[in-house]
């Protein structure tokens, strides 16, 4: 009793259902739908694993960035998801593998899945995950445990030789030197920051994609063109530090949308599994789905940026003299309600990457009326401290646009067209993997 209460201490998050004990290594008897708590569990270690991590693999040490972040989580939940589709069966897995399922525990395949590729990708955790590791094991029945974890260790060892050279952290040309002249409509990094963030993720072998560009947005608008004048002089206005435009409720919608993204999408996802009562095999896969297609989107959103290198408003509004356009007007001492992000405007990753987090769910639960509860940040925090109800795609795909304006840090155009790639990473992939097995189509989301 004392380990499952440190467990349950230590994870903070959810509370661990506990089976009953047995004393002998049997085949257990598997009830339809199985409860989620082991899937939710470690998905909650696993953000927290990676929101501690350190990496110093491509530099001075530094935290995992929000963009990057999936790519940790997709790495997890594609092993839980194999592992527990292993024994369960009902979808396709996501990369098959070699390993026996009679008798196993779902719920020990879990965790070994999710400690093996933790333990594996950040090696600065180990510590704290093998500790929650051996309490939540402690907790389980004996019956079928030896079995499950062999089952997830070895879905995790696939999908770690599967992601074997990437290009995870790998080094690329140097981008955005703030100490360049400036260019008209060309990226530089803008302050606090003086690096540019995770290029590499721009070239990464994608999960499911066939290649990071198979999806690449259509050009920016062009600087001498209308549209583009008219969006950012709207940024220009509403996105301002001191704007006088910009309401109270637009300012705390911006906030709220600053939340940090690998937090808020995993909190969202266990969130729905939970309201619509979804069961452990459905759960696995919607947080499968989710995190590996927010990768890929992550992926392809940054080929976008990384390709037009398009300058973000910071840079615009104050050097506006030299876009050619007799529509814009430089303001040298503009700044945006918060501090840029320290990448390539164009595409908006926020549209590209949570674009993508409601389309997931209609198709998880066949309806574009996704009815889900988010959770986000306030007063330019980026922890989840508020939250808010949307009933439809539409709702929060109308939000984030006008939130990424009003923060500051894009043009409008930009979050549509990551909304836009978003929605075709989602379409495209699903299409082909997550589908259930013995023939069974499944229904297209309805409209809105």
């Amino acid at each position: 009793m004392r380990m499952q209460t440190a467990f349950a201490a230590a994870l903070g998050l959810l509370a661990i259902a506990l089976l009953p004990a047995a004393t002998a290594e049997a085949k257990p008897t598997k009830p339809a739908g199985l409860p989620p708590t082991a899937v939710l569990a470690w998905n909650a270690i696993a953000v927290n694993a990676v929101r501690s991590a350190v990496i110093t693999t491509d530099g001075p040490p530094r935290p995992v960035l929000q963009a990057e972040g999936r790519v940790y989580t997709a790495y997890v939940q594609a092993a839980v998801y194999d592992a527990v589709t292993k024994i369960e069966g009902r979808y396709a897995p996501y990369h098959d593998f070699s390993a026996d399922p009679d008798g196993a525990s779902p719920e020990a395949a879990v965790a070994a899945a999710a400690r093996t590729t933790l333990d594996h990708y950040l090696p600065d955790q180990a510590a704290a995950v093998d500790a929650q590791y051996a309490a939540y094991l402690a907790s389980l029945p004996a019956g079928g445990k030896t079995a499950g974890i062999a089952v997830g260790e070895a879905a995790a060892n696939d999908i770690i030789a599967l992601r074997a050279n990437d290009g995870r952290n790998a080094p690329t040309a140097t981008y955005g030197d703030p100490t360049l002249p400036v260019v008209a409509g060309v990226w530089q990094v803008v302050p606090p920051a003086t690096t540019a963030a995770t290029p590499w993720l721009a070239f990464m072998r994608p999960f499911m994609l066939e290649r990071a560009s198979q999806f690449r947005s259509a050009p920016p608008p062009g600087l001498g063109s209308k549209s583009y004048a008219d969006e950012l002089n709207e940024t220009k206005a509403y996105g301002a530090k001191d704007s006088a435009l910009r309401t109270p409720e637009q300012t705390a919608t911006a906030y709220f949308w600053n939340a940090n993204g690998i937090n808020q999408g995993n909190q969202a996802f266990r969130d729905v599994a939970s309201q619509h009562g979804l069961d452990l095999v459905d759960t696995a896969r919607l947080l499968a789905m989710g995190e590996l297609v927010e990768a890929d989107a992550s992926i392809a959103c940054f080929d976008s940026k990384y390709h037009y290198l398009f300058w973000r408003p910071y840079t615009a509004i104050r050097h506006a003299d030299l876009d050619g356009n007799p529509a814009t007007e430089a303001e040298p001492s503009w700044l945006p309600l918060l501090n840029t992000p320290n990448h390539p405007e164009y595409p908006g990753a926020h549209g590209c990457i949570t674009g993508a987090l409601p389309e997931v769910v209609a198709r998880a639960l066949h309806t574009r009326r996704i009815d889900a509860t988010i959770w986000g940040a306030t007063n330019g925090g980026t922890t989840l401290t508020a939250s808010r109800h949307f009933e439809t795609v539409k709702d929060l795909d109308r939000e984030l646009v006008n939130a990424r304006v009003w923060v500051g840090f894009h043009y409008r155009h930009s979050t549509i067209a990551g909304i836009k790639l978003g929605r075709a990473v989602v379409h495209w992939t699903l299409q082909r993997y997550f589908r259930p097995v013995h023939g069974q189509d499944e229904d297209e989301p309805d409209d809105d």
